[in-house]
């Protein structure tokens, strides 16, 4: 059982060695706790992706196969997969583009077994109101909650 001399002691030495503000260091390390579903976050969204229709898609996953452009006719390729939801955190979104013209489109998936961070119920606010908040796993770049971030590590 770790004391919490022993925790403060071990968000300190993250604090050292990241250069992150005490809460900031706290925050991360409650989120990977479970380091193989941060692993395996990491792994789902980034990947490079295949080079030609003809390839297997690297992304680890049952990817749909891109449809015929509408312009070109030339096939979609599975480029990016990021998280697709703010607070459901086995939800993602996968980019597809076109090989041969700049017509792009995103599918939203859900990877049972994989989330891209952990969520829970906090209450805030005078009314005692309870949400659901998720917490990003380190190393996974959500683009939702990327100016709420890093508004938080300013406040911090």
């Amino acid at each position: 059982m770790t004391t919490n001399r022993g925790r403060k002691d071990v968000i300190r030495d993250r604090m050292a060695g990241t250069g992150e503000s005490y809460n900031v260091a706290a925050r991360n390390l409650k989120a990977m706790k479970d380091t193989a579903a941060t692993r395996a976050a990491v792994l789902t969204q980034r990947w490079t992706p295949a080079g030609s229709s003809g390839e297997p898609c690297p992304c680890g996953s049952t990817c749909e196969p891109g449809e015929s452009c509408g312009h070109c006719h030339t096939r979609h390729l599975h480029v990016k997969r990021y998280p697709g939801s703010v607070t459901d955190v086995e939800v993602w979104a996968d980019r597809y583009e076109c090989a041969g013209c700049p017509s792009s489109y995103t599918l939203t998936i859900r990877l049972a077994g994989r989330p891209w961070g952990v969520a829970e119920t906090v209450v805030r606010g005078g009314a005692a109101e309870e949400i659901v908040q998720a917490t990003v796993f380190p190393g996974v770049v959500h683009p939702l909650l990327r100016a709420a971030a890093a508004a938080e590590s300013e406040d911090a």
